[in-house]
């Protein structure tokens, strides 16, 4: 059989496509090494423990990909940093939970799972703080990232201290709006939802006052306040 020729416009077409693949390889190799120099820029700013010029700085790069990840990690956590030490909670609450977030989708995976909960759990703090500084739609919008957030947690940990801990945080904030105008019909679910939780949360504690793990002590503090204020919750609620 004879070998099938291009034709003129086959060839064409083909030497056109050329340069706009060439251009593409281009950009990514760009793309590729500016995202390597502004990593290797952040980790020396978080060696240093420079969270203010971390905060300050813009990433440009959207794609998923370790590089791209590690960036709004470092960048989202020093924003917690900064939010934790009460410099400008509102900004900086809303900076981390927004950049890692972004860094736990962007990344495709993890040598370190503990690290990995580390930024999780702090994603799940940042949201719990960020709820109260709001009001209005912005903080329901907030209450249904928070839920989301300790979700992903507790799939990372199921009945982990922390994840135990914010997925009962995020469902109180849930049920709390129906507290104000709750009648016979709403009453029964609400209370079956408060109840549930609250069983759960009292059950790590007891857990914990058995066999105490390793970040009960970071959480006991925490665990107290959330069973005052789920009883104050069942209390408004009128559950029997």
């Amino acid at each position: 059989m004879r070998p099938q020729t291009r034709s003129p416009v086959h060839r064409t077409a083909l030497m056109r496509g050329q340069p706009a693949l060439a251009a593409c390889l281009v950009l990514i190799l760009v793309f590729s090494g500016c995202t390597s120099l502004q990593l290797s820029q952040f980790r020396q700013h978080a060696a240093r423990g420079d969270q203010e010029w971390l905060a300050a700085q813009t990433i440009n790069c959207q794609r998923a990909s370790d590089g791209c990840g590690q960036l709004h990690l470092i960048r989202g956590d020093a924003c917690f940093r900064l939010a934790k030490m009460g410099r400008d909670p509102a900004v900086n609450f809303a900076c981390a939970a927004d950049e890692l977030k972004k860094g736990l989708t962007l990344k495709p995976s993890w040598d370190n799972a503990d690290v990995q909960l580390r930024y999780q759990e702090n994603l799940c703090e940042s949201l719990r703080n960020l709820k109260d500084l709001q009001s209005g739609e912005t903080a329901e919008q907030t209450v249904k990232r928070f839920l989301g957030a300790a979700k992903a947690l507790y799939q990372l940990a199921p009945e982990s201290v922390p994840a135990v801990y914010y997925l009962a945080s995020a469902r109180l904030m849930q049920m709390e709006p129906m507290l104000g105008d709750i009648n016979a019909a709403t009453r029964v679910p609400v209370c079956i939802r408060l109840k549930r939780t609250v069983t759960r949360v009292l059950a790590v504690m007891e857990t914990a006052r058995e066999d105490t793990p390793s970040d009960w002590d970071r959480f006991a503090d925490n665990y107290q306040r959330l069973v005052f204020d789920m009883g104050s919750a069942m209390q408004a609620a009128e559950c029997r």
